[in-house]
């Protein structure tokens, strides 16, 4: 069984996938991994958070203020996660205080997502606390782990929109990705991992209403339809990650020279001594 990820990464670059995993080279984090891990753990800490803030709402309240108690309980979030990783930040020469400012309005929005939400189901439902937070929809998780033995993959699906009904379990997934977003759709191997999300949803048994990938950047969504070509594309790609695993035969050389220019394996990856020196121990 294999991470999703590995998909996506087959797709971008089959031979930097074979360096990382099979011989082992060591990639340094670059500021945009570092920014993304810590958006990420944002996220996964403002959900872990819902339960106990939706259950603190004990009557109605105005959308003025359940926006301000989210902005304030988002903020604290964000400040927490940028303290805690501020040495892996300081060794980036990236300051604390600017990545608050540039990351802000991405949690922002998730806190008017949230504030709409809530009220939303309040003002319809005059239902509090306990009983508010169990009848609550959509319920919203981050992290969400899903396997299939079926498929031989498994991951964390960063966000997960829950839909409880009587007949079944309805959900919409969400990829979160720092970066650049192309100027229309979304990258192929974001498609790729997507894809392959909604294939593990159902076969988990759940209806999959939707599936987007958000550009935090951009702070927008894009859809991702699943399709046959889709479906088959995400089986070929787990196919030629496990036989290149197994195989352990390194793949021709990226044929896309930006690539390259940006990748921190380049040098290693075009010295043919090191390399056959490398593959050498494999046997």
């Amino acid at each position: 069984m294999i991470s999703v990820s590995l998909l996506s990464a087959y797709d971008y670059c089959a031979r930097k996938l074979f360096l990382e995993q099979v011989l082992k080279l060591v990639v340094v984090p670059r500021d945009v991994v570092v920014k993304g891990s810590i958006r990420h753990e944002v996220h996964d800490k403002i959900s872990k958070a819902e339960e106990s803030f939706v259950k603190s709402i004990k009557k109605e309240v105005s959308h003025k203020e359940l926006l301000d108690g989210y902005k304030k309980s988002h903020s604290d979030i964000l400040k927490q996660s940028i303290i805690k990783n501020k040495n892996k930040l300081a060794e980036l020469k990236i300051s604390l205080l600017e990545f608050f400012k540039n990351t802000w309005p991405l949690v922002l929005e998730e806190s008017k997502d949230r504030a709409f939400n809530v009220h939303t189901f309040i003002k319809k439902y005059k239902i509090y606390g306990d009983e508010l937070w169990k009848e609550l929809s959509p319920k919203i998780e981050t992290e969400y782990y899903v396997q299939s033995e079926d498929l031989q993959l498994k991951g964390m699906i960063d966000k997960l929109e829950i839909y409880e009904n009587k007949l079944v379990r309805e959900v919409v997934p969400y990829e979160l990705k720092t970066g650049s977003a192309p100027k229309e759709g979304v990258w192929p191997g974001h498609k790729l991992q997507t894809g392959a999300y909604v294939m593990l949803l159902e076969k988990n048994k759940m209806f999959v209403r939707e599936a987007f990938v958000k550009y935090l950047d951009i702070n927008e969504a894009r859809v991702v339809v699943m399709n046959p070509f889709l479906e088959k594309k995400v089986l070929d790609t787990r196919d030629a990650v496990l036989n290149l695993f197994k195989n352990k035969e390194i793949p021709v050389f990226c044929d896309n020279k930006n690539k390259c220019n940006s990748c921190p394996l380049k040098k290693k990856c075009f010295d043919e001594k090191f390399i056959n020196h490398r593959m050498s121990l494999l046997s």
